[in-house]
């Protein structure tokens, strides 16, 4: 017998120590519902959440009995212990997400800040309104001292390549994001980038709209109050010891670093694609002559079957090396709008967004339409070739 045991998938995580259940979760994508199971069922919780995040109820039991429920009802945070009589449950504190969000993680900002922008999405998103939006929204807004707020570790290299002279700081795992697009605590002004509501605004309108009359960045404007006409790019600038860092990781691998192709085959959204595609895409370019690097960050593709040039790269390493490429072949994934400004051909792979939590399948089409990189701003259209793929 093993003394540790993890198991995952997209919908179970299970923890076991000695055989015995430490931990267990257990997704449902349809109710928009986690459940939880600690020490063999010893405490249980069940969390839902209506489809806009607004509403919120997690109920907590020990050995089966109810003792807890917590309400989150758009921003009030409500507890309720268990009772007797009639009424199961009664209220013993409120409190709103505000104020939580104020004792948890005021500390990270200090008061000379005026206004503190918290980049709460995935790194496609934050490119966006770094690279296109930023500049102008600083001067829309008046910010004279501003702070950027990084919650992924993504975000802080993508400061670093687009707008290196605004300070930021570093909050792992925002778990308590104000439901607000701005609010104000004491004398700061803080601006949320973007909240749940706008990505389920986003999906449903895609979902449910005619094919090529919703684009993601239209709107990113339109949350933010802002016209194309006011947007500018920033240019992406490769700090020199990422550059250097890139070159010798490369070099120990023995890539041909003046003939390569870049192949980024993995995506959060995007439906994978069969380890076979790759495998023979990655053939076909080594027959013509051509050294391959793939970038992997994890295992979700397997391609010991055939030789490849690989090492761990940061954000920004990556993208340093990418634009030496002779050419760049991705699946869809938020890596891919930072990609744009190599300047090198790129081939894009477009599949369906599987399930996700909080979030249902979005069919190719529809993916397609609502998330292409050709309709994006000061893009060379050229150099980008997009293509459908069913799985």
């Amino acid at each position: 017998m093993k003394v540790y045991k993890y198991i995952e998938n997209e919908y179970i995580r299970v923890l076991k120590l000695f055989g015995f259940s430490i931990y267990k979760q257990i997704l449902d994508f349809t109710l928009n519902s986690r459940y939880q199971e600690f020490f063999g069922g010893l405490i249980t919780t069940y969390t839902i959440h209506d489809k806009y995040y607004f509403y919120i109820e997690k109920n907590i039991k020990i050995l089966n009995y109810s003792i807890l429920k917590i309400i989150e009802d758009k921003d009030n945070k409500t507890y309720y212990i268990a009772g007797g009589g009639k009424k199961r449950y009664r209220a013993f504190c409120q409190t709103s997400l505000t104020q939580i969000f104020k004792k948890k993680y005021l500390r990270y900002f200090n008061k000379k800040y005026d206004h503190i922008y918290i980049l709460n999405a995935n790194s496609g998103e934050v490119y966006l309104f770094l690279t296109y939006i930023l500049s102008a929204y600083l001067k829309k807004n008046n910010s004279k001292v501003p702070l950027i707020a990084a919650t992924k570790k993504t975000h802080i290299e993508l400061i670093k390549l687009l707008c290196p002279e605004i300070p930021y700081v570093y909050i792992k795992k925002l778990k308590y994001p104000v439901k607000k697009d701005v609010f104000n605590i004491n004398n700061q002004k803080f601006f949320m980038l973007f909240s749940h509501e706008h990505f389920m605004n986003v999906e449903d309108t895609l979902k449910n709209s005619p094919l090529g009359t919703s684009h993601y960045f239209k709107f990113i404007l339109q949350r933010l109050n802002m016209s194309e006409s006011e947007i500018s790019i920033r240019k992406v600038k490769v700090p020199f010891e990422n550059e250097k860092s890139m070159l010798k990781k490369v070099n120990s691998i023995g890539l041909k670093i003046d003939n390569f192709i870049f192949i980024a085959p993995q995506a959060k959204s995007c439906q994978l694609i069969g380890n076979s595609f790759w495998i023979d895409l990655i053939k076909k370019y080594q027959f013509q002559g051509y050294d391959v690097f793939v970038n992997l960050v994890n295992g979700s593709i397997d391609l010991n079957d055939v030789d490849v040039k690989s090492c761990f790269l940061t954000y920004s390493e990556a993208f340093a090396l990418a634009k030496r490429s002779r050419k760049i072949i991705s699946l869809r994934s938020g890596f891919c709008e930072l990609l744009l400004q190599t300047e090198v051909p790129m081939e894009i792979f477009y599949t369906k967004f599987r399930k996700r939590r909080n979030f249902g399948e979005l069919s190719v089409d529809r993916v397609v339409s609502g998330f292409n990189l050709s309709h994006l701003p000061q893009i060379n259209v050229s150099l980008i070739q997009e293509n459908i793929i069913n799985v």
